[in-house]
């Protein structure tokens, strides 16, 4: 019978040698206890990685704190993550209290002063505006000429004639004279009211100023027609009026007599 046809081992097929089988029988006995202890071996096996797995995580070297945190961390996370370990669910511990508030700090320098600005130039003065004051006064003491005074506004007082005819029924055209024009005559320049006196062929010419002051001045009335002449010099009246002057107001007034009744004798003659 041939070696092919013979019953073959349950050990695995002999060696056709003799010299292979002491090992051949070695390998298959080797095999076979291989294939009935790998169930125990694959356990121990799985039992010893979960303990390794186990061991890491606790050292803090597992996935759930390191490697997952750092992938879902916001930048503020990941600022207090850096800042040490806070314990906790996700490994980080709870936030500690405020601490106290430090001492305040010294005082900044003060700064220094701005540059002060410059000044402007102060404008021309201007041109003398209209016044206020207008006054007008007159006299015609004749039949043959009238006189007049007035300060029309316009800061200068003026003296006018006109010549009468006919009884004062027919009247010439003015003639006047600018008494504030003479640079010499102190003129005050804020006359306001005036007023004209005339007697003897001479006339005069007064002002009040608006602080109380009364100037005067003088004209010679010629014999032609509408002829003046004035020197246009102004002088200040003296005294001028004070609150001192004499008190011209009545005194007490005695209380009045009462009529007698004529049917009532005085106690005397009772």
């Amino acid at each position: 019978m041939s070696t092919e046809n013979r019953t073959r081992s349950p050990l695995g097929p002999l060696p056709r040698r003799s010299s292979w089988l002491a090992g051949g029988t070695l390998a298959s006995l080797a095999l076979v206890m291989v294939g009935v202890a790998s169930p125990a071996v694959a356990t121990a096996q799985n039992v010893q990685a979960a303990e390794t797995v186990r061991a890491a995580q606790e050292a803090g070297g597992g996935s759930d704190c390191t490697t997952s945190n750092k992938k879902k961390q916001s930048p503020r996370a990941a600022e207090e993550a850096q800042a040490g370990p806070r314990g906790g669910d996700n490994c980080q511990g709870q936030r500690g209290p405020t601490g106290p508030t430090g001492p305040r700090g010294p005082r900044g320098r003060d700064g220094e002063d701005g540059a002060t600005g410059a000044t402007g130039a102060t404008g021309a003065t201007g041109a003398t505006g209209t016044s206020f004051c207008v006054d007008i006064d007159s006299v015609r003491d004749n039949n043959d000429r009238e006189f007049k005074a007035v300060n029309p506004g316009d800061g200068n007082t003026y003296a006018g004639i006109r010549e009468l005819s006919n009884g004062g029924a027919t009247v010439g055209p003015w003639t006047w004279y600018d008494l504030s024009t003479n640079p010499d005559g102190d003129y005050p320049p804020d006359a306001c009211g005036v007023s004209i006196g005339h007697q003897a062929n001479r006339l005069v010419i007064e002002v009040v100023t608006q602080g109380g002051e009364i100037w005067e001045t003088f004209c010679t009335v010629q014999p032609g027609p509408g002829t003046l002449t004035c020197n246009g010099v102004w002088n200040l009246d003296v005294p001028q009026p004070d609150a001192g002057d004499p008190d011209i107001r009545r005194a007490t007034a005695a209380p009045p007599v009462r009529p007698m009744d004529p049917n009532h004798l005085p106690k005397t003659l009772k």
